[in-house]
């Protein structure tokens, strides 16, 4: 593996003998183990193995019985690392754990206390630590693995800040190989994980510390054309469409004006305005048109959702769904959009036709795309029969259908590889267990095409592959290099990218090479040296009534983020209102994913250790309660608590996760609260997805008198 000459290679905490370490491995590890760092290098230059050796360094310098804890976003991809560093690591075996929710919380306490090298998956840890089963004193070390999952309300930034408030002298490591292209977003990730710009250490496949130990990588881009029948398909579904965005146009719910709406509005307008919709009906004035707009707007995304099946999965797919559609259609809690929309003549003109076809000529509903990949497949199984091939395909309604299709093929050994979660009697998902066994055959040969959805793309221990097809195209430049990174590692490799001709595809494809080379412009500028990015010079910005980001200047000090975590409900809105106009408790539920939208829209904000959830201006306090556990006594207690500090209270019902155990249960609570609040002079408000939450606290932002 190359001569090595540092004084990593020999410390005394690694097994030196076992362990194969590379020049830039030492060279990178030796750069992190007195300061938090982020290393981003291609999948297969071996991050674990800095891990390790960072890890080992630290063992040395830190006191005798400090933790070290290891992070990835998978129980597969934790035990992997678990095993990696107990293979090379001096550390008893019995001195290790891995802790998830399979272990009971206080099982966890007493593994925690008692053991030395921990391995964790975020949500995990972030509960214990929330429920303060124990703090992070005497942790030396953390390391992120897929630091890119460091967004918005994802468990690692809440971690990163315990770490850095609990030990401000301990040390984190971020590994990724796929940070995001621009410059906010890897900002906003250091950010999170306390990481100077500075400290952020890259290699790419073409640098010469690193070249040597890949091998080549071929990528294929093939565009297929659509099929006429498809482009018939393709044509009415738009004309039902652009009806309604017309309606919602010319009613002035959107700004769009003139013909061809439909490639002038995407589908996160009607996501956003289906948000704005919901909470004009919670507003006391004119619901005229409302209520129509609504089951409109509901009707313009499903038929979207269509053209995307159209466009990118095939006619047969687009069947299944017309099933779907009518089959709710008929239940008698079915939506009114489905109802309009499976009554609809010429989307049954579409139905008719497409049954029709399934029932005497099959193959003309298929993605001119599968006979594509069928040929593929073929040729580099008869050139190379003991080839590992994967591909990606978005939905698991064509993973099944494909793999099917290609049982029937006598070089092809097909299986279907998908997530945990059952869709239906026909869609089972896989047991963590039963994906571990396949993977396990993938590798010996038992089967030499693994027909995946997005859960192939990290976390697990895949077989180094030849080809790695992607069957429809992803955006998202962190999601192609995950999956491109599972080929060329030990062995050539090759990457075919799949797309349709003039259709959103072809668009997707260009999104997604443009979004990569920005990345890697902004991570490793050519006339900086070192390999580090050059950090921006970024005014802080204080203006209290203005959506703005408040972002610190990033400089060489330790200890630059550390948050000052208040004790008292007072003490946490005290701080003068021009430091953060918003400030969230770090007791907040993550699902409402808070985070994450105001750094898409440059909202400043604050955490606090309080039990108050959100605080506005200092004036206005939003508080979150549970319907099930609703108790009018205590509430009423709380808001005399609450106005002692607060002008404004605006208490808030969380409906998204609630179960009903009887029929219109939902309805009764939620006519139970509005009474009580009416009766207490109170204003409470129901909510049943995180959007009218934010919508909400967006509305006082901007009209903040």
């Amino acid at each position: 593996m190359g001569e090595i000459k540092e004084e990593m290679a020999v410390s005394a905490a690694i097994k030196s003998k076992e362990l194969q370490i590379r020049q830039y491995q030492i060279k990178i590890a030796n750069e992190c183990t007195d300061k938090n760092s982020l290393v981003v290098i291609p999948t297969g230059l071996g991050k674990t193995i800095i891990g390790v050796l960072v890890a080992s360094k630290v063992l040395e310098r830190f006191p005798p019985k400090s933790k070290i804890i290891v992070l990835a976003p998978t129980r597969p991809l934790i035990n992997q690392h678990f095993e990696t560093f107990i293979r090379f690591l001096k550390v008893p075996k019995e001195n290790c754990a891995i802790l998830t929710g399979m272990i009971k919380p206080e099982d966890r306490s007493v593994i925690f206390n008692n053991t030395q090298l921990l391995f964790y998956t975020p949500q995990t840890l972030r509960n214990d630590l929330v429920h303060k089963k124990y703090t992070l004193n005497n942790t030396a070390l953390i390391i992120f693995d897929e630091a890119h999952h460091t967004s918005g309300d994802y468990a690692y930034a809440m971690i990163a800040d315990e770490f850095i408030d609990h030990n401000p002298d301990g040390i984190i490591l971020g590994l990724t190989a796929s940070p995001g292209s621009s410059k906010n977003k890897i900002k906003a990730l250091c950010e999170n994980l306390h990481i100077p710009l500075e400290n952020i250490h890259i290699r790419t496949r073409t640098d010469d510390d690193v070249k040597t130990y890949l091998k080549s990588m071929d990528i294929y881009k093939i565009g297929v054309d659509i099929t006429p029948l498809m482009e018939d398909v393709y044509k009415l579904i738009t004309v039902v469409l652009e009806e309604r965005l017309h309606y919602l146009s010319q009613v002035n719910f959107l700004e769009a004006r003139g013909n061809q709406l439909y490639t002038k509005i995407i589908r996160k307008d009607l996501l956003k305005l289906n948000t704005e919709l919901v909470s004009l009906l919670k507003d006391n004035g004119d619901k005229t048109g409302i209520y129509s707009a609504l089951s409109i707007n509901a009707q313009a995304l499903i038929l979207y959702h269509m053209l995307e099946l159209v466009e990118q999965q095939g006619l047969n797919v687009l069947l299944d769904y017309f099933n779907k559609l009518h089959k709710d259609a008929k239940k008698k809690n079915s939506s009114k959009a489905n109802k309009i929309l499976a009554s609809d003549s010429r989307l049954n003109r579409i139905y008719l036709e497409l049954k029709k076809n399934a029932d005497f000529s099959p193959e003309n509903l298929f993605h001119p795309k599968y006979n594509i990949l069928k040929k593929i497949l073929l040729e580099e199984l008869q050139r190379n029969p003991t080839s590992r091939i994967l591909v990606f395909v978005k939905l698991r309604n064509s993973v099944k259908t494909i793999t099917n299709k290609l049982k029937d093929i006598k070089l092809i050994r097909p299986i279907r590889f998908v997530g945990q979660a059952t869709k239906s009697q026909d869609d089972k998902g896989l047991s963590q267990k039963r994906q571990i066994e396949i993977l396990e055959e993938f590798k010996k040969g038992i089967y030499n095409t693994l027909i995946g959805t997005n859960v192939a793309e990290e976390g697990l221990d895949i077989a180094e592959c030849d080809l790695v097809i992607f069957y429809d195209v992803v955006a998202s430049e962190i999601r192609y290099i995950q999956r491109k990174g599972r080929t060329a590692r030990h062995r050539q490799g090759k990457v075919v990218i799949l797309y349709s001709k003039k259709t959103r595809d072809e668009i997707y494809l260009r999104i997604a090479l443009s979004k990569l080379k920005r990345m890697n412009v902004n991570l490793k500028e050519p006339h900086h040296s070192n390999n580090q990015l050059i950090p921006d010079k970024v005014e802080i910005r204080k203006e209290p009534h203005k959506d703005t980001a408040h972002i610190q200047s990033f400089t060489p000090q330790r200890k630059r983020f550390t948050k000052q975590h208040q004790s008292k409900l007072t003490g946490f809105i005290d701080q003068k209102p021009q430091e953060y106009p918003i400030k969230i408790s770090k007791f907040l539920p993550m699902k409402f994913g808070l985070r994450k939208r105001f750094q898409d829209d440059n909202i400043a904000y604050g955490i606090g250790d309080s039990d108050l959830h959100i605080i506005i201006y200092n004036k206005v306090l939003i508080q979150i309660y549970n319907p099930e556990q609703f108790n009018s006594e205590k509430l009423m207690q709380d808001i005399s608590d609450f106005t002692q500090i607060s002008s404004l209270i605006i208490i808030i019902f969380d409906f998204i996760d609630f179960k009903e155990s009887i029929e219109g249960e939902k309805r009764i609570l939620k006519r139970n609260i509005q009474a009580m609040a009416k009766k207490n002079h109170i204003q409470a408000i129901t909510i049943d997805n995180e959007e009218e939450l934010y919508f909400i606290i967006k509305n006082i932002i901007e009209n903040p008198n």
